[in-house]
């Protein structure tokens, strides 16, 4: 793999790329491809790592006036798909959250340019959701209020340890890194997610794709009815794995039992 030809910023880890698999990370709302110093630790021993920040966050550009209109979510579609273009292999993409759900409709328009996913509580829109949600905007610019406003790192730390006291360190810094650098005009806009709804998503997949949601019911996207909704489109491609004890964020929750799901799947994909 040559040079990436991208407006985003986009960071390789791990293995170089010509002598090892390649996975490429898409973090989720108010994260960054910083966002993943874990799971770099963890496969970058045995596999080339991507990772980017998306637009609208990191050190990625803002959304032009013209890209909010167009949905954001979609746009992000458009950015992976010309990122993966790039790569000269099919590689795993794991995504979370709402980078989940534009691996996911990555992976149901380009399927030829992904080897398998893994979503790790990903967040596609529903069939009854609005799709452009200014009160949801204002929610998000209200999370990440505090990290904007600390002075230094100490105090940006303990704003992050504070909401998630058993997360590993570096996670707390790079998340709350990444809320200080968002786009706030995006988030305002309150229209985050790839445009189709996730049952046409998930009856349409093509490629292996691994599911890996939280048993909080009130934190994680993949509640117990979603759960079902999928299993009734009959899809063999998709797996559903529930690991209890976490929430939406299941590597900073349950760290070890998520590598371990994860490894297991890649070892066969």
């Amino acid at each position: 793999m040559g040079e990436i030809k991208t407006d985003l910023v986009v960071r390789r880890h791990g293995r170089p790329h010509n002598e090892a698999p390649t996975l490429v990370f898409l973090h989720g709302l108010t994260d960054s491809g910083s966002g993943w110093p874990g799971a770099v630790a963890h496969w970058g021993g045995d596999y080339a790592i991507v990772t980017v920040d998306a637009r609208g966050h990191g050190e990625s550009p803002r959304f032009t006036r013209e890209q909010l209109d167009q949905h954001p979510g979609d746009v992000m579609v458009e950015d992976a798909i010309h990122l993966l273009e790039q790569l000269g292999e099919a590689p795993v993409v794991i995504g979370h959250s709402l980078g989940g759900a534009v691996a996911l409709t990555t992976a149901v328009r380009r399927p030829d340019l992904v080897r398998a996913v893994v979503l790790e509580d990903p967040a596609p829109l529903a069939p009854d959701e609005k799709q452009h949600d200014p009160a949801r905007g204002e929610e998000h610019l209200a999370g990440v209020k505090e990290s904007i406003a600390a002075g230094d790192e100490a105090e940006l730390l303990e704003v992050r340890r504070t909401k998630h006291p058993d997360w590993a360190e570096d996670e707390l810094r790079a998340t709350g890194r990444a809320e200080q650098q968002m786009d706030t005009d995006y988030l305002a806009h309150g229209d985050f997610k790839p445009s189709t709804p996730w049952p046409e998503l998930f009856e349409e997949l093509i490629v292996p794709v691994l599911v890996v949601t939280g048993g909080a019911m009130d934190e994680v996207c993949i509640d117990d009815e979603l759960e079902k909704g999928i299993a009734d489109l009959g899809n063999s491609n998709v797996t559903v794995t529930r690991i209890e004890g976490a929430g939406h964020c299941i590597r900073r929750d349950q760290p070890e039992k998520f590598y371990e799901v994860v490894d297991a799947y890649l070892a066969t994909h």
